[in-house]
C-alpha cells in the first residue's frame, strides 16, 4: 500500500521560472496521514495551506503556518501531513527566495520565518483569497503575487546562479574547487556568496543533491545494488555512501529497501508510513 499523499507539480513559465522551481500541490482523499522525509538542502519553501497545517516532527511537532518561509536545511527532516491535506508548496531554487522576501538566509537555516515577519498583510490576504480556486488557478495566482514582490537588487549574482545550476546538472557530483573555477570566483568568494544568498555552502548543497538523486534512483521495484550506485554517484566505496547518507538523513541506505513498498518519491522527498 503506497502513501495516501499525492503531489501534482506546476512549473512556472517565463521570468518566474528563473526563481521558482515548482508549485507542488499536495492532497489526500479521504483525509489521512502521511510522513514525508524532506531531504533538505538549499531550497527555500513557502507552504500555502488551505487545509490542516503541515507539522515538522523534528521540531517537536510544530505547526508550519500558511505562508511561513521555511529555510534551507543542513539535514533531512520529517514532516507530517494529517487531516485535510490541501496545500500548495512554493519551492524556490537555492539562493532565489531572497529576491522576494527580505529575510537573511543565514538566519533562516534550519528554521522558519513567521508569515507576518516575511510578507506584508496585503500579500497574506491575497494568498488566503485563492482558497476557492482549483489548483491550477491557485498556482497562477501565486505566480502573479510573487512577481509583484520581485526585487532584483536582492538576488544573487550570475556566478551563484550558475554554480547552483552546475550542482543540479551534475546531481551533486562536482567539487567546490571545480565550481569556483567554472564561475570564475575563488573558493572563498564562492563560499561567502553561497552563505549570503543560499544559506548553506556549495559543498553542503552538492552533498544533499547527490543523496537525493541517489535515493530517487534506489526507489525501484528491485533491490538496488549499493556498490554500483556508490560508483555511479562518485563515492569512494559503499561505506562512504552509507556514512554520507546516514549523516544527512539519519538513516542507512538499506532503510530505503524496508520502506519502499509503502513509499512514493515526491521530488526530493519520500512520502511513506514512517518506521524507525
Amino acid at each position: 500500500m503506497t502513501s495516501p499523499l499525492t503531489m501534482a507539480v506546476y512549473r512556472p513559465a517565463g521570468r518566474l521560472g528563473l526563481y521558482v522551481r515548482a508549485f507542488q500541490v499536495f492532497s489526500a482523499a479521504p483525509p489521512a496521514g502521511a510522513s514525508v522525509l524532506d531531504f533538505g538542502g538549499g531550497d527555500v519553501s513557502v507552504p500555502v495551506c488551505f487545509g490542516d497545517p503541515v507539522l515538522v516532527e523534528d521540531w517537536q511537532g510544530a505547526e508550519v503556518p500558511s505562508a511561513a518561509v521555511v529555510g534551507p536545511r543542513r539535514h533531512a527532516m520529517w514532516l507530517r501531513f494529517q487531516g485535510r491535506v490541501d496545500q500548495v508548496n512554493i519551492s524556490f531554487f537555492p539562493g532565489a527566495a531572497g529576491a522576494f522576501v527580505d529575510v537573511a538566509m543565514p538566519e533562516l537555516v534550519g528554521t522558519m520565518a513567521a508569515p507576518a515577519d516575511a510578507w506584508p498583510r496585503d500579500f497574506r490576504e491575497a494568498v488566503a483569497e485563492l482558497e476557492p480556486l482549483p489548483a491550477g488557478q491557485r498556482a497562477r495566482g501565486l505566480a502573479g503575487l510573487l512577481l509583484a514582490r520581485l526585487e532584483p537588487r536582492r538576488e544573487p549574482g550570475p556566478q551563484v546562479r550558475e554554480a547552483v545550476r552546475l550542482i543540479r546538472a551534475s546531481r551533486g557530483q562536482v567539487t567546490v574547487r571545480t565550481l569556483a573555477g567554472q564561475v570564475n570566483l575563488s573558493v572563498s568568494q564562492l563560499e561567502r556568496s553561497f552563505t549570503r544568498h543560499v544559506g548553506i555552502g556549495p559543498k553542503q548543497l552538492a552533498r544533499h543533491t547527490r543523496v537525493s538523486a541517489l535515493a530517487a534512483e534506489a526507489m525501484t521495484p528491485t533491490a538496488p545494488c549499493w556498490a554500483q550506485l556508490a560508483g555511479k554517484y562518485g563515492y569512494a566505496d559503499q561505506a562512504h555512501l552509507a556514512r554520507d547518507f546516514r549523516e544527512l538523513t539519519g538513516h542507512t541506505p538499506t532503510w530505503l529497501t524496508r520502506i519502499r513498498p509503502d513509499a512514493d518519491f515526491l521530488q526530493d522527498a519520500l512520502a511513506c508510513q514512517r518506521r524507525d
